[in-house]
């Protein structure tokens, strides 16, 4: 098995790091890596800390087979869903369309750009062990980890800053904005057009993926809810409106991006997105139906189709393969089947299995590749240094000049019996040549924006209730840190403390258990909505949350009673700091108003359920009081006042002034400012929410103490507020609400 050299460059290199060092710094990355992707979204592999570097000789091969592979496959792509002349004239076999499921009968001849075709191409590969190259697989549908090697290089960039300060690794950025400018020309083309990605829901190994790529393209992470199809149009739901969408990179399965047209039975799609793009109302990057490139009987086909559509033999072939009627000769394959799947290591298996299998076998319902044993690449594995198989994935992007290689990628590896795993791939830079610039050939004067109201309903309902999430952690945990301290002090109020332990109904008999449990509304339920929440929302806030959201961590094993108080004291400091991140990061658009008012909202509901309760018991005394002021962030404010605590000027302070903010008359007001500056729904009538809120305040501001307070009238009123809000903006899967008559 051959074992890739590699350059004394790279020795000589990390021969400054002493093992004990390397493997320090590592440790560090791998860390902060955990705390960037925290609990949801994970990525689809780990790094490995020493990288793959590939020879100059090796790039300049891969570099010209893969560009001229990339375009052979476009066109092959543009000839099957275009006039066939490739099928008329029997050079790739019938079945390849009309027997495979990963044809798409719908999407012949629809209109699409040239550049949308196959804007996004990767390739695995396998160098044997003589030392060529072969390529294992082609992925032209949606092929995932473009956002991996920016994200890869990023991580090796901080850990051997030495070497990458020293210039002598290729970068991959300029490949990237080499992609940024296919989009503006492919915007030159359709007018102003709007870009969007969409992904699949949030919280997937891939959509984390996605949202790496999103965020470097600089166009917005959208799911097929936040999308809809009018008069052949695509549009993008936002809170003002419907905006149209031009170009549509996609990052989900072909038959998933119409359910209706395409036949899917998952929900990521958007019904109408085909007749929107045969209508020549939109690009779909990669094309639907580009998929089908990647049938394994395709590749067979290549070596023929080169010299016909390029004039030119294929300058790096596939692995042997075989498909047909019969079985192959000799049992060294690999088998995969004809509709799609992962793929049988037949070798691999035990003699016994692999005979009964191969007795079974039906030679028609599988396409058979040559078996080969990738190089051998270094990597840290289980503390240690060792030679591990490999496969590399090139990458490669469709630009205004030609497709480009990106001058580094991934190599892939699985251990017996582990997880998979990625090295990242260099480039050494060649330091004779200047780095390519480019641009647009015809730029466009942009207009300028300061509008915040790109923000679909789905995307609005996320910051509503990150907003609301947020503030009832912090809310219940205060109240649970000042019941567990004085539970341990004030052995003498046993009274006070059991009569504001039953006012909070989430708490139930023991704090312990609530610390500890999982269900609703209790504390580990409320940590791991609030990461939810977070992660869905990464693309949109700052690019510090995700190491915030990794500070609130959950439990892994019980707490016993004597550690619950520690562990509460240690979360209050990052559930600060992500309201304050959350809150300072935003721009004052849409995203931001659902935040403040989920925060207020839930500040105004548990506010009027705790008092409710309490004055329900009967008038509080001087222990239970100062709780209430403790557990509502008041006693200072109220101290500064009065010189002694009355169940009065604590209701007054807590309910009707304006000026104090844990205070529900500061909230109501709060509310309505946000409420005045969303988008109008209704000329005619007030909409729900904001009757609901009228009726709050006027209830609160006609209250003249010593009166008494109407507790119980505005709690039931504030749950109004909520589902008045929700039935107006957060209802996203029919849009109450059009841009503009000619979108209906």
């Amino acid at each position: 098995m051959l074992k890739l050299p590699q350059s004394e460059w790279l020795e000589l290199q990390f021969s400054r790091y002493g093992m004990d060092e390397l493997e320090q710094r590592w440790h560090e990355v791998a860390r902060n890596i955990k705390d960037a992707q925290p609990h949801f979204g994970q990525r689809l592999w780990s790094l490995d800390p020493v990288p793959a570097l590939l020879g100059e000789s090796d790039w300049t091969q891969l570099e010209a087979g893969l560009c001229q592979r990339a375009q052979l496959l476009n066109l092959t792509l543009q000839d099957a869903y275009g006039q066939q002349q490739l099928l008329r004239e029997g050079t790739i076999h019938p079945a390849l369309y009309y027997n495979n499921p990963a044809w798409l009968q719908p999407c012949h001849g629809m209109l699409d750009s040239e550049l949308g075709r196959l804007l996004f191409y990767a390739a695995d590969l396998i160098r044997d062990e003589a030392g060529k190259w072969w390529v294992l697989r082609d992925r032209a549908g949606v092929p995932h980890g473009f956002g991996s090697v920016l994200g890869n290089r990023r991580w090796m960039a901080r850990t051997y800053h030495e070497i990458f300060a020293e210039q002598r690794i290729e970068p991959v950025a300029p490949a990237y904005q080499n992609l940024r400018l296919s989009l503006s020309e492919l915007g030159q083309r359709t007018g102003e057009a709007r870009s969007v990605m969409l992904t699949s829901a949030a919280g997937s190994a891939r959509s984390a993926d996605d949202a790496g790529l999103a965020s470097f393209l600089g166009c917005a992470l959208v799911e097929g809810e936040d999308l809809t199809v009018r008069k052949g149009r695509l549009y993008l739901k936002l809170l003002e409106g419907l905006q149209p969408v031009d170009l549509l990179l996609r990052r989900v399965p072909d038959r998933d991006c119409d359910p209706l047209e395409l036949g899917s039975s998952g929900w990521n799609g958007v019904v109408g997105l085909l007749q929107s793009v045969c209508a020549g109302n939109l690009v779909v990057s990669n094309s639907l139906g580009s998929g089908w490139l990647e049938t394994p009987a395709l590749a067979q086909q290549l070596s023929a189709l080169a010299p016909k559509l390029l004039g030119q033999p294929l300058l790096l072939p596939d692995l042997p393969s075989h498909w047909g009627d019969g079985l192959p000769e000799g049992r060294d394959w690999v088998a995969r089947r004809f509709s799609g799947g992962p793929p049988l290591l037949l070798p691999e298996m035990n003699p016994a299995e692999q005979e009964r299998w191969w007795k079974s076998c039906r030679p028609d319902h599988w396409v058979f590749q040559r078996y080969a044993r990738p190089s051998l690449f270094p990597c840290w594995h289980q503390g240690k240094l060792e030679s591990l198989p490999g496969v590399v994935r090139c990458f490669l992007a469709a630009t205004p000049t030609g497709y480009r290689l990106i001058p580094g990628g991934l190599v892939r590896m699985r251990p017996p019996g582990g997880k998979l795993f990625s090295k990242d791939l260099w480039r050494l830079a060649n330091q004779t040549s200047q780095p390519e610039h480019t641009s647009p050939t015809a730029p466009v004067e942009l207009e300028l924006s300061r509008g915040g109201g790109d923000v679909p309903s789905r995307v609005a309902e996320q910051f509503y209730w990150f907003g609301r999430y947020l503030e009832r952690c912090e809310n219940l945990l205060r109240s649970a840190r000042m019941l567990l301290s004085r539970q341990s002090v004030e052995n003498g109020a046993q009274a006070d403390l059991q009569r504001m332990l039953a006012c909070r109904e989430e708490f139930g008999a023991d704090l312990v258990a609530w610390v500890n449990g999982q269900e609703p509304d209790q504390l580990q339920s409320l940590l791991a909505h609030l990461q939810r929440l977070g992660t869905t929302l990464r693309d949109r806030v700052s690019a510090d949350m995700p190491r915030i959201l990794a500070a609130l961590h959950p439990l892994s094993e019980r707490l016993e009673g004597r550690h619950v108080l520690g562990y509460l004291e240690e979360l209050s400091v990052p559930l600060w700091g992500l309201a304050a991140i959350a809150r300072e990061s935003l721009y004052r658009g849409y995203g931001f108003r659902f935040l403040e008012i989920g925060r207020a909202l839930e500040r105004s509901m548990l506010t009027c359920d705790l008092l409710e309760c309490l004055n329900r018991q009967g008038e509080p005394g001087w222990g239970l009081l100062d709780m209430l002021l403790e557990a509502t962030d008041s006693g200072r404010t109220y101290r500064r006042r009065y010189p002694r605590l009355e169940w009065t000027p604590v209701l007054d302070l807590l309910l009707a002034d304006e000026t104090h903010p844990r205070s529900l008359a500061f909230q109501l007001r709060s509310l309505e400012e946000h409420f005045q500056l969303l988008p109008t729904r209704s000329r005619v009538a007030l909409p729900a929410h904001q009757e609901a809120l009228v009726r709050a305040r006027a209830t609160l501001q006609l209250w003249r103490p010593p009166q008494a307070a109407p507790l119980q009238q505005l709690c039931q009123l504030m749950p109004a507020i909520s589902q008045g809000l929700g039935s107006v903006y957060l209802s996203h899967l029919t849009p109450r609400f059009q841009g503009s008559p000619d979108a209906l």
